[in-house]
């Protein structure tokens, strides 16, 4: 066995090494990027509960060594069960994945955003990638004492109604696995413009 691959056995047999994603929305998924489940328990014990869609875990990120805790996510998914596209690209590279029989457009989440527990929004870069970034609306609204729109009243709400990873329905479904619309759900996913809305399939 060549050395690198038995480095990476050794690895997945200590180690279990997950994508963290910190908001659905739909079709698109806000991703911190990998890390390590750390906390009590086998390797085992930890895929096992993972597979029950159990998420209570910390996790070392590969990027600048923080700990994330249980309320800084959404979801923990195994990173072997996740294919990155393009393919073989790493998961700070990725423009959209494959999990569960589904694919997702990938935003990608700063770590000045990992600790945020408000909804987060979307900007794209020059390049084109989807970049997260902190929804300011219901802390502006609070500081001035204006009213809030019902738009981030629904966003704030949102992040309390998350759906399971594994419900989430297929595209195409009028009513969706949150109780929201089509049209619901693509209003949520505009950036900037409000007649502008993300492709959700991928340009290679």
């Amino acid at each position: 066995m060549p050395l690198r691959s038995l480095r990476d056995h050794l690895f997945k047999q200590r180690h279990v090494e997950v994508l963290v994603i910190k908001q659905i929305d739909g079709e698109l998924v806000h991703v911190c990027g990998a890390g390590i489940v750390e906390g009590n328990g086998s390797v085992s014990h930890k895929r096992r509960e993972l597979q029950r869609d159990n998420h209570a875990f910390p996790v070392r990120m590969h990027d600048g060594n923080q700990v994330l805790q249980p309320d800084d996510f959404n979801r923990l998914v195994l990173l072997e069960e996740v294919t990155l596209h393009p393919l073989g690209c790493q998961p700070k590279e990725a423009i959209s994945l494959e999990v569960a029989g589904h694919r997702y457009r990938v935003a990608h989440t700063p770590m000045r955003c990992w600790h945020f527990r408000g909804h987060l929004v979307l900007e794209r870069t020059p390049q084109g990638m989807l970049l997260s970034t902190e929804d300011m609306t219901l802390i502006r609204a609070k500081a001035s004492r204006q009213p809030v729109s019902n738009t981030a009243r629904a966003n704030a709400e949102r992040l309390q109604k998350t759906p399971a990873w594994r419900n989430v329905a297929p595209r195409g479904h009028d009513v969706h696995a949150d109780g929201a619309t089509t049209r619901q759900r693509a209003a949520a996913r505009r950036i900037d413009s409000p007649s502008r809305e993300l492709e959700l399939e991928p340009k290679y």
